[in-house]
């Protein structure tokens, strides 16, 4: 375990992940400690919720899985759970559900835990992304992150509009897949799905090639055992 946990924290973004996160719990305390409104307690599971895909992806590259089931079945999970590491971002529209805290403030601390959630899942696709270089090449690896970041948005679309969670694939899964069904059989008729799946999407694939561009070594996949 000790050995694990240092080389997580080899990875130079676990060390900026580990403040944001920090950094945005502590506003929340803040804001409950000032206007005793509880109102944004609710963003620390979300933020947990992201954590999950980073923690998998984080496992399967440390690790060095190799054993065909057990991978497939991470990230089985991992695909699961990454839509809720972007999802924070859309907690934005509560920015005025609660007039308690200054509006400053509050838009500081949506976008703290927003950002967060955003690094998580990036960080963890990318991760995944040197895993899949060492089965396709380059060009099908980021036709396959781009993919992922689509197929993201929609479960995003899910979540916000439709508001199913990841665990209701557990306990729910006919009315959910019912629900997806609807969506793909009639695109036409269920254009607010599709427009905002193709422009979070967009959005999102173009920050994380950003990411990528800017800070090519951002999880410093290449320090990891077994390069």
């Amino acid at each position: 375990m000790f050995k694990y946990v240092r080389d997580v924290f080899s990875i130079r973004s676990t060390w900026v992940l580990f403040f944001l996160s920090v950094f945005s719990i502590l506003l929340t305390v803040v804001r409950v400690s000032v206007t005793g409104s509880s109102m944004f307690l609710f963003l620390w599971w979300n933020l947990f919720l992201a954590f999950i895909p980073w923690s998998i992806a984080t496992l399967v590259r440390v690790r060095q899985i190799q054993n065909r089931w057990v991978l497939s079945l991470l990230l089985v999970c991992w695909i699961i759970f990454f839509p809720n590491a972007p999802y924070i971002l859309t907690d934005l529209v509560h920015l005025q559900d609660d007039r308690s805290a200054p509006l400053w403030f509050d838009m500081m601390l949506l976008l703290s835990f927003g950002f967060a959630g955003m690094l998580y899942g990036f960080v963890s696709l990318h991760l995944l992304e040197t895993r899949f270089l060492k089965k396709l090449s380059r060009f099908w690896s980021g036709v396959v992150s781009v993919g992922l970041v689509y197929l993201a948005c929609f479960g995003i679309y899910l979540g916000r509009f439709l508001r199913w969670n990841s665990w209701d694939l557990v306990g729910d899964l006919g009315r959910v897949l019912s629900d997806v069904f609807v969506r793909v059989a009639d695109p036409f008729a269920n254009c607010e799905t599709w427009g905002f799946t193709l422009l979070f999407g967009t959005f999102l694939n173009l920050i994380y090639w950003s990411f990528k561009t800017f800070a090519p070594d951002a999880a410093d996949p290449d320090h990891l055992p077994g390069n």
